[in-house]
């Protein structure tokens, strides 16, 4: 009897709490009944609708202005450097920018004229020998006639005077071999004042005190005349123009490369100082096609799409990128009367999670 009543007691706690719980759910889902209902509002996105124009794509680079006039200047003697232009300096044509120890040169220079000198000396004792040898010999000439001098004596005078003749010709041999090393000592003189060929901008290859020697350059001459710009692209960079300071100027392949670059060249019509670098526009595109702005395009897994709004929903489409550049860009597989959506990357993958959108052109 005792165990009945406890038993009996637990079912009515029992029964009493679970009575009291759903009285509580009850009493949670009137009041959450009575709260406002939350109001779901459609996300607004800028759309566009794309059309055909001229799109011009460029992508910045640098380049290295050059002149076809840029000289390197080297010396035709051997010689110690006295003086030499400083690095920077602007130098005129004709101006001075080298000067080299010539004492050597000119010492030899004295003695080739000492040579001269004596030789001229001796051609001219010669020929007063031979003067008066031809007056004896005219005397001897008369006497022979008369039986007044031997023909022997006749026949030594003459020799002699074919002798004197034979050594002041020898002389004047001599006289013209030095003249010809004075003129090849002159014409090195001529080298040991180095002057500029060009106007420009100098940079020495060598100092003051160092031994100049033929073929080794002194110094280099950036010209500011005939000037172009030296341009160096990834291969992946296909272009035939460039823009630089507003202006269109045509690409030229050199068919070098460097460091991997392929090499090109755009003649300029203004005067450039020379390895300078300068700030171009490589022109990528330039054409009509449909061109889109950056924040158009969504680019998932290495492809790009466009997001469409249609009925309040955004889907993906693929399109093919013809050109990008830093305009924008220019795709294939668009329709005009698409609506393009236009934000941030994570915008765009937001609307395609399903919630509805409301288009603002």
């Amino acid at each position: 009897m005792k165990k009945f009543l406890i038993f009996l007691v637990v079912i009515l706690v029992i029964v009493g709490a679970v009575k009291g719980g759903l009285t509580l759910v009850k009493r949670k889902r009137a009041a959450e009944a009575k709260l406002p209902k939350p109001v779901v509002y459609d996300m607004r996105v800028k759309t566009i609708h794309p059309k055909i124009s001229h799109a011009v794509l460029t992508l910045p680079y640098l380049a290295i202005t050059k002149s076809n006039d840029d000289v390197k200047i080297s010396s035709r003697m051997s010689g110690r450097i006295l003086y030499i232009v400083d690095n920077g300096q602007s130098v005129k044509k004709g101006e001075v920018i080298a000067r080299l120890d010539s004492k050597d040169l000119k010492t030899k220079l004295q003695s080739l004229n000492f040579s001269i000198s004596s030789l001229l000396s001796q051609i001219k004792s010669k020929k007063i020998a031979l003067k008066n040898l031809l007056k004896t010999h005219q005397r001897t000439k008369e006497l022979l006639k008369v039986k007044g001098a031997s023909k022997e004596q006749f026949e030594k005078e003459q020799t002699g005077i074919e002798a004197i003749k034979a050594g002041i010709n020898t002389l004047k041999l001599k006289i013209k071999e030095v003249d010809a090393n004075k003129e090849a000592i002159k014409n090195s003189l001529s080298y040991a004042t180095i002057k500029a060929p060009v106007n420009g901008t100098a940079r020495r290859l060598a100092n003051v005190g160092d031994i100049a020697m033929p073929g080794k350059p002194l110094v280099s001459i950036s010209a500011k005349t005939n000037g172009y710009l030296l341009v160096r692209l990834p291969a992946n960079v296909k272009s035939s123009e460039i823009i630089y300071k507003k202006k269109k100027y045509s690409l030229e392949p050199l068919g070098t490369t460097f460091n991997g670059l392929l090499e090109y060249v755009a003649n300029i019509d203004e005067n450039l100082v020379s390895n300078q670098t300068v700030s171009i526009d490589v022109v990528i595109y330039d054409k009509n096609g449909y061109m889109l702005p950056h924040d158009a395009l969504l680019d998932r897994d290495g492809k790009s799409s466009i997001v469409l709004v249609n009925n309040a929903r955004a889907s993906a489409k693929k399109v093919k990128v013809i050109a990008n550049g830093e305009q924008g860009v220019v795709v294939q597989g668009v329709d005009p009367k698409e609506n393009i959506v236009v934000a941030k990357q994570d915008i765009l993958l937001k609307l395609l999670g399903g919630i509805k959108v409301r288009a603002i052109e």
